[in-house]
C-alpha cells in the first residue's frame, strides 16, 4: 500500500487542507499547534475507524473554528488499484465512500468498510465499542504517534504489531522454520499429560503412582525400623532374662542356702548340720539341671509350635500366589497380541494418511495452476482496461480546453466582487427613505408612476411626490451627499462583478462554482489517468511475469507428485477447471480429516492397550515379588522346623520327654524341700540374738528371690510375646518388602525423570526452532543499524509462540544491552530500526510497499544521529518502503527529504 494525497474539511484548526505524499519520503514541517499530529491522527481514523463511530476519538476531530462534519479524502494505491477513500465523521448518519478508479467500480457504506478493510489487511474497521482500546493498535508497529517514538513496541505485545502475518512473511521468504506441526503438539501434549500424572506445579501429585510408591516406600522403611526395634527389644529382653536368671541363682544356690546352712549350724550339731548341708547341697545340685532341661524342652516345645504353625500359614500363601502366577503367561500373550494388532491397525492408518496428504497436495497444485491460466486469460481484459483508461484521458483532455478556465483565484476574485457589490447595496438600501401609502381619496404618484393604497416604495435618491392635481413635493433622503457617492460605489461595484462574469462566461457566482468544481474533478480525474496509464501497463507485465515463472515452479512441483498422479487418473479423469478441482479437493481433505481423526483414535488406543499390558506386567512383577517372599520365608520356616527336629526329635517325643523332666523335677524339689524342714529343726536356744540376725537376712534374701522371680517372669512374658511374632524372620521378610518398594519407587522414579528429560529436550528444541523466527528480523535490524556496528551481530530478540517476540537488544562493545538500558537517543534508533524491519517484512502481504508515519520522532540535532537516520530512511525507501516525517524543525532532514510540505504557511 502506498499513500498519495489526502484532503482534510473541518478537522480541528484544518478547515481545507490538501497534502500530496511522494512514494519515497515526505517531509511535513510546521511549528507547534499548526495541526501536524492532526494530520496524522485524521488519516489513521478514515482508515481504520468507522465513518458511523461516535465517542472521543471523532469528537476529537471536531472543529471548533469551521462549520460543518470531519471529512478526510485519501488517495492511495493498494491490490494493484488506485483507490480514493471520503469518510465524513458525523455519527450514525457518517457516509464512506470507496472508489476503484481502474475499475471504476464505486461502493459506499459498510460494502465499502469490508472492502477497505480487507485492503488494509485487518479483519474490520473498527466501531463505537472498539475505537478507545482497538484503535491505538493498529498499524502500531507503522506509525508512530507524538511522544511513542521511544517505546518498546514488543513490551507491548503482539497485538499491537500484525504478528500472524509477520509470521507467515518469514515462513515463506525461507529465513524461518515451518511451525511446529499438529504432531509436535500432540507429543507436547502426551508428555505434559503424563508430567501431570505425577506432579503439579507444587510438586509432587497425590494419590499420583510416583506419590504412591513413595508411600509404599516410606511404610516399607517403617516397618523395618519397626521390626529392627522389635528385634533389638527381644535381644535386650533376652539379656535382661538372662541377667535375672543369673542373680536369682546366685540368691537361691548361694546367699540363701548359706544362710539356711549357717543357721542349721547354730541351731543343731555340727555333724548334724554338716550332714544334712550336705545332702541339701547335693539335693539342690541334682534339681537344678532338672529345672534347666524342663525350662528349656517346654521352650522348645513351644517354638516348634510356633514353627508349624507359621510355615503352615506360609504355604497357604505360596500356593495362592502360585495358582495366580499359573495363568499370567497367557494373559500376558493376550495383551501382547492385541498391542500388535493395534499397532498394525495404526500403521495402516498412517500409510492411507499420507497417500491423502500427497493427493491433498497435488490436487492444491493443479488447482491453484488452474486458477493461475485463468488468470493469464483475465490479463487481455486489463489491457483493454488500459486503452480505455488513454481514451477517456483524451475525453477529459478536450473537456478541460473546451471549458472556461476558472480556478481557485478567478473564483475567489469574482466572490469578492460579488460581496463588494453586496456590501453597496446593503448599505444604499440601510440609507433609502420609505413612502407606504395607507389610504388616499387621490391619485398619488412617485416621479410620475402611481401608487395605489397598501403599496410600498423604497427610494435612495430624491424623488417627487405628487398627490393629485395640485400638490407636488420634493423629497430627499437622509445622507446627503454620502448618499450619491454610495449609489455610485453600488453601480461601479455592480459593473466590476458584471464584468467579471462576463470574462469568465458565466451568469452567476454558483455557476462558476460548480464549473471550478467540475473543472477540479476533470483535472483530478486527468492527474490519475495520466499516472495509472502506464503503471497499469507495467504491472499487468508484471503480473504475466510472475504468473509464467509461478506455473514453471507449479509444473515442477507437479512433476515431483507425478507418481500420485499417476495413481489418482487410475481411479478416474481429473478435472480441469479450477472449481471442480477444488471440489475434489475438498473431498479429499474431508477424508484426510477423518483418516486424521481415526489416526489419533488409534494412537489412544494403542497407548491404552500398551498401558494396560505394562500395568498388567507391574502387577506380576509385583506377584512375583510377593511369591519370592513367600517361598523364602517357606524355606526358612522349614529348616528351621527340620533343625529343630533334628537335635530334639519329633513333637510327640519331646512332648513326652517334656514330661518326665517334669516329674523328676517335681520329685527333686520335694525331697530338697524335706531336707530343708529337717534342717530347720536342729535349732539353739542359745543362739537365739543370732538366728533373729539370720532370720531377718533369709528373709531380706527370700524377697529378693521373690522380686527377682516377678521380674523373671515380667521379663519372660515380655521374650515370650515378641517371640511370637519371630522378630527375626519379621527383619527379614521387612528387609524383603523394603528392597521391593525401593525397587518400585526407583523404577517409576527413573520414568518420571525420563520425562523430565524429554520435555527439556523438546523445549530446547523448540527454542531452537524459535530462533529460526528471530534471527532473520534481529538480522534484518542489523541491517539499518549497520553503521553503529561495522561486524557481528547487531541486534538480538527471542521470540515465544504464546507471547510473540521480545527481548529487544542492542551490542554496544562486545555486550548486548537490554531496550531500558540503552540512552534515549538510542532507544529511539533501535525503535526505528525495528518497526522498519518489520514493515521491510510485512511489504510482501501489501504489494510490496508499506507507508512509515513518524511523528515528532528525530528531535536530537547530533549530526551524527541525524546522519543515521537518513541512512536508515535512505536504505528503507530503496527497499520501497514509504517514509512521512512531521517535525517542527525541518531543517535537518529538509533537503533530504523528496517532498516538504509546510503547514505554518498552508
Amino acid at each position: 500500500m502506498r499513500l498519495l494525497s489526502c484532503q482534510l474539511q473541518n478537522v480541528r484548526l484544518h478547515g481545507d487542507l490538501s497534502v500530496a505524499f511522494s512514494p519515497r519520503i515526505t517531509l511535513i514541517g510546521g511549528a507547534n499547534e499548526t495541526g501536524k499530529s492532526t494530520l496524522v491522527e485524521a488519516l489513521h481514523r478514515a482508515l481504520f475507524l468507522k465513518a458511523t463511530a461516535t465517542g472521543t476519538p471523532v469528537e476529537a476531530l471536531q472543529s471548533r473554528l469551521h462549520l460543518g462534519q470531519p471529512t478526510v479524502a485519501i488517495d492511495f494505491e493498494a491490490k494493484g488499484d488506485r483507490w480514493t477513500l471520503r469518510k465524513r465523521f458525523s455519527g450514525a448518519s457518517g457516509q464512506v465512500s470507496l472508489l476503484a478508479e481502474s475499475s471504476g467500480q464505486a461502493l459506499n457504506g459498510a460494502v465499502a468498510e469490508e472492502v477497505l478493510a480487507e485492503l488494509l489487511g485487518v479483519k474490520e474497521t473498527l466501531g463505537s465499542r472498539q475505537a478507545t482500546t482497538a484503535l491505538p493498535t493498529r498499524w502500531a508497529h507503522l506509525w508512530v504517534m507524538q511522544g511513542a517514538a521511544g517505546d518498546n513496541l514488543l513490551e507491548a505485545g503482539k497485538a499491537h504489531y500484525d504478528f500472524d502475518a509477520l509470521l507467515a512473511q518469514l515462513e515463506q521468504s525461507g529465513g524461518a522454520a515451518v511451525q511446529q506441526s499438529t504432531h509436535d503438539q500432540r507429543v507436547a501434549q502426551r508428555i505434559e499429560a503424563a508430567l501431570e500424572e505425577n506432579f503439579t506445579t507444587r510438586g509432587v501429585k497425590k494419590n499420583s503412582p510416583l506419590w504412591q510408591r513413595r508411600e509404599d516406600l516410606d511404610l516399607a522403611e517403617i516397618a523395618m525400623a519397626r521390626a529392627l526395634e522389635g528385634l533389638q527389644d527381644y535381644e535386650e529382653a533376652s539379656e535382661e532374662l538372662a541377667g535375672i536368671v543369673e542373680e536369682l541363682e546366685q540368691r537361691q544356690n548361694q546367699d540363701l542356702p548359706a544362710l539356711e546352712q549357717r543357721r542349721l549350724l547354730i541351731t543343731q550339731g555340727a555333724e548334724a548340720s554338716a550332714r544334712l548341708d550336705g545332702a541339701i547341697e547335693l539335693a539342690a545340685k541334682a534339681l537344678e539341671p532338672l529345672r534347666l532341661r524342663h525350662d528349656a524342652a517346654v521352650q522348645q516345645l513351644a517354638a516348634m509350635d510356633q514353627l508349624i504353625e507359621q510355615l503352615a500359614d506360609t504355604e497357604r500363601r505360596w500356593s495362592a500366589l502360585q495358582e495366580a502366577q499359573a495363568g499370567a503367561d497367557q494373559q500376558e500373550q493376550s495383551l501382547q497380541q492385541e498391542v500388535d494388532a493395534k499397532r498394525e491397525a495404526r500403521t495402516r492408518l498412517i500409510a492411507q494418511r499420507q497417500q491423502l496428504e500427497q493427493r491433498h497436495q497435488l490436487l492444491q497444485l493443479l488447482s491453484e495452476r488452474a486458477r493461475s491460466v485463468e488468470s493469464l486469460g483475465r490479463l487481455s481484459q486489463s489491457l483493454q482496461i488500459a486503452e480505455q483508461a488513454t481514451a477517456r484521458r483524451r475525453e477529459l483532455e478536450q473537456q478541460l480546453a473546451s471549458q472556461p478556465a476558472v480556478g481557485r483565484t478567478e473564483l475567489t476574485a469574482l466572490r469578492e466582487a460579488h460581496q463588494r457589490w453586496r456590501d453597496a447595496t446593503t448599505r444604499q438600501e440601510a440609507m433609502a427613505a420609505g413612502v407606504r401609502v395607507l389610504r388616499s381619496d387621490q391619485a398619488i404618484r412617485i416621479d410620475g408612476q402611481p401608487i395605489g393604497p397598501g403599496e410600498q416604495r423604497q427610494l435612495s435618491s430624491t424623488f417627487e411626490l405628487q398627490v393629485g392635481d395640485g400638490v407636488a413635493l420634493e423629497i430627499t433622503p437622509g445622507g446627503g451627499a454620502a448618499l450619491g457617492d454610495l449609489q455610485a460605489q453600488c453601480e461601479a461595484a455592480e459593473m466590476a462583478y458584471k464584468a467579471a462574469l462576463t470574462s469568465l462566461g458565466v451568469a452567476s457566482v454558483e455557476a462558476a462554482e460548480q464549473l471550478a468544481e467540475t473543472r477540479t474533478g476533470l483535472e483530478q480525474q486527468l492527474l490519475a489517468l495520466q499516472a495509472s496509464d502506464q503503471q497499469d501497463a507495467q504491472a499487468v507485465q508484471a503480473d504475466v511475469e510472475h504468473l509464467q515463472q509461478r506455473l514453471g515452479e507449479l509444473d515442477l512441483a507437479l512433476s515431483a507428485l507425478a507418481d500420485c498422479r499417476s495413481d489418482l487418473e487410475q481411479e478416474g479423469p481429473l478435472p480441469e477447471a479450477a472449481s471442480a478441482l477444488q471440489e475434489r479437493q475438498a473431498l479429499v481433505s474431508q477424508t484426510l480429516t477423518h483418516v486424521t481423526g481415526a489416526c489419533v483414535q488409534s494412537e489412544a488406543e494403542l497407548d491404552a492397550a500398551q498401558g494396560q499390558l505394562e500395568s498388567f506386567r507391574t502387577t506380576r512383577l509385583e506377584q512375583a515379588s510377593q511369591l519370592q517372599v513367600a517361598e523364602a520365608e517357606r524355606l526358612d520356616r522349614q529348616s528351621r522346623l527340620s533343625a529343630l527336629m533334628q537335635t530334639h526329635g519329633n513333637r510327640e517325643g519331646l512332648a513326652e520327654q517334656c514330661a518326665q523332666w517334669a516329674q523328676q523335677r517335681q520329685e527333686a524339689e520335694a525331697a530338697l524341700q524335706q531336707l530343708q524342714a529337717e534342717r530347720a529343726t536342729l535349732a539353739s536356744g542359745n543362739q537365739e540374738q543370732e538366728l533373729l540376725d539370720l532370720h531377718a537376712q533369709i528373709e531380706a534374701v527370700q524377697r529378693q528371690i521373690e522380686q527377682l522371680i516377678d521380674r523373671r517372669g515380667a521379663a519372660k512374658q515380655r521374650c515370650d510375646s515378641i517371640s511370637d511374632q519371630d522378630p527375626y524372620a519379621a527383619v527379614e521378610q521387612a528387609r524383603v518388602q523394603l528392597e521391593a518398594a525401593s525397587t518400585d519407587y526407583e523404577s517409576i522414579k527413573r520414568l518420571t525423570d525420563a520425562q523430565k528429560l524429554l520435555q527439556q529436550l523438546f523445549l530446547e528444541a523448540q527454542a531452537d526452532l524459535s530462533s529460526r523466527y528471530s534471527e532473520p528480523l534481529a538480522l534484518a535490524i542489523g541491517s539499518y543499524l549497520r553503521p553503529l556496528v561495522p561486524d557481528g551481530p547487531v541486534a538480538q530478540l527471542s521470540y515465544d509462540q504464546a507471547k510473540g517476540f521480545g527481548g529487544l537488544q542492542l551490542r554496544r562493545g562486545g555486550e548486548f544491552y537490554d531496550f531500558q538500558q540503552l540512552s534515549g537517543g538510542m532507544r529511539e534508533q533501535l525503535a526505528a530500526a525495528l518497526r522498519l524491519s518489520m514493515a521491510d517484512v510485512l511489504k510482501g502481504s501489501h504489494d510490496g510497499c508499506l507507508p512509515l508515519i513518524f511523528d515528532d520522532a528525530f528531535t536530537n540535532s547530533d549530526p551524527d544521529r541525524v546522519q543515521l537516520v537518513k541512512t536508515m530512511l535512505q536504505t528503507a525507501t530503496e527497499r520501497g518502503l514509504q517514509v512521512i516525517l512531521l517535525t517542527c524543525d525541518p531543517t535537518a532532514y529538509g533537503a533530504f527529504a523528496d517532498q516538504v510540505v509546510d503547514l505554518t504557511a498552508a
